[in-house]
């Protein structure tokens, strides 16, 4: 699950950081969509540690719901019912930062649920990084987006 959850908010950032029309807003997008790969590796590497014989990544994703993000919908569907997420940069920040909460919510959850040990430190490692990709976010709003 939360493979599939990370691809499909990797797929949000990119086509934000491709069709945002502000050059620092999209470098930070790009920035976060790179963030989200790193994830995805990082839950790959851990799948392939606790999985008894051999897996490919191939199967692995073949059984992944990959374009849903948090809330079960795609990052098409969400931009064609509010479009002023891609045009204006405040809004696509803060939707952003609310996409970041739920992760770090989810990724705290799961490490509360777990009973292994492994998989626990990992969860809470990933919503360590959630929380740094709020930081990057909030600076970001706080410097270039001042109200007045």
């Amino acid at each position: 699950m939360a493979y599939g959850l990370e691809e499909g908010v990797h797929r949000f950032y990119a086509r934000l950081s491709g069709q945002s029309p502000d050059g620092e807003t999209r470098d930070l997008f790009e920035k976060l969509a790179k963030a989200e790969v790193q994830h995805k590796e990082r839950l790959w590497e851990e799948y392939r540690a606790v999985v008894e014989g051999p897996v490919t990544r191939e199967s692995f994703e073949a059984g992944i719901v990959a374009e849903t993000m948090e809330g079960g919908r795609t990052a098409d569907q969400v931009l064609a019912q509010y479009p002023a997420w891609i045009s204006d940069p405040r809004e696509s920040l803060q939707l952003a930062m609310s996409l970041e909460t739920d992760a770090l919510d989810l990724y705290l959850r799961m490490a509360q649920k777990s009973r292994n040990e492994e998989a626990k430190g990992v969860f809470y490692r990933l919503a360590e990084e959630e929380k740094t990709h709020l930081r990057w976010l909030g600076e970001f709003l706080r410097g270039k987006l001042r109200p007045g």
